[in-house]
């Protein structure tokens, strides 16, 4: 089998999560799920696996063992035919895929490339996936949005919030930290390569980053207080770009949006607010809801 992938780049300036709207209390420490592949349910050659055992939770591992010169992709076709194309690496370095489409059947396939834009499929398998709670794929850690308990992100997360009662002060602490101390990387932008992957903790200690950096990192953070976030990737206008949604209980996804004070909704776009701030233009003057174009969940 073979495959046409085109992947476009670029960007403009399971665990216990109380669902009751609470942050939990300062004494609780929330316990960051850890993916991993068992080997109880998957698909294995001499050159590669894909580990499904723990796709009700949202997730599935993928590794090529073997060696090749050759550029390698995972790509998951989901339920309602959405394909999500992911990088992979050679000699056997796990990578965590996310099902983001909510239940139903998925094929995960690894490709290696022939020829220009030309995949051969190495490997797949068709699943159907029966999640134990939709949030979950937003709540682990997954290759576009990478992090440990051990994360410098994740200590920096828990000092922010560790004065917070609700959620919407833990994503207030969070995203105002981000929005307020990083610069946009314009250098980074010109350069930026398809398959760019940010090391979130390098991204923390630079201070400045493109827009796909800004969201994964308060993502990240957001994750590992136990609050359902979405990275969320398309465009903004003609550009390609990074922005946020998050969980709340009675509200259900806030589309791109975060509660700011209580009465209003804003668009949770970090990369946007902090140029927004630096520039002392208005919310009204810098975000449009129709210039937002959503094409990938992660």
């Amino acid at each position: 089998m073979v495959l046409a992938i085109a992947v476009v780049t670029g960007c403009s300036q399971g665990g216990n999560q109380r669902r009751n709207g609470e942050a939990a209390p300062a004494d609780e420490v929330f316990d960051i799920p850890v993916p991993y592949a068992p080997g109880i349910d998957y698909e294995r050659n001499e050159s590669a696996s894909i580990d499904y055992s723990n796709a009700e939770l949202g997730y599935v591992i993928v590794e090529f063992t073997g060696r090749t010169d050759k550029k390698l992709m995972v790509v998951v076709v989901c339920p309602f035919d959405e394909t999500y194309p992911y990088a992979l690496r050679d000699g056997g370095f796990p990578e965590i895929i996310p099902l983001t489409e909510g239940g139903g059947e998925y094929n995960i396939g690894i490709y290696e490339n022939i020829e220009d834009d030309i995949f051969k499929n190495i490997i797949s398998v068709t699943i159907e996936v029966l999640l134990t709670d939709d949030y979950l794929p937003f709540i682990h850690p997954n290759q576009f949005v990478n992090f440990t308990k051990d994360s410098e992100l994740v200590t920096l997360a828990a000092e922010l919030t560790k004065d917070a009662t609700t959620v919407d002060e833990k994503i207030t602490a969070i995203y105002n930290f981000v929005v307020d101390n990083f610069v946009y990387d314009y250098e980074l932008a010109e350069s930026v390569q398809t398959g760019y992957l940010p090391n979130l903790d390098e991204v923390l200690s630079r201070r400045k980053g493109i827009c796909f950096d800004y969201s994964a990192l308060v993502t990240a953070m957001l994750r590992s207080q136990g609050i359902p976030a979405r990275l969320e990737i398309g465009y903004h206008g003609d550009e390609y770009h990074a922005w946020i949604s998050k969980f709340c209980d009675v509200e259900g996804w806030i589309e791109h949006r975060y509660h700011h004070n209580g009465e209003e909704w804003y668009r949770m776009d970090p990369t946007v607010e902090s140029g927004t701030r630096r520039t002392h233009r208005s919310r009204i003057e810098a975000r449009d809801d129709d210039t937002y174009l959503l094409m990938f969940n992660y």
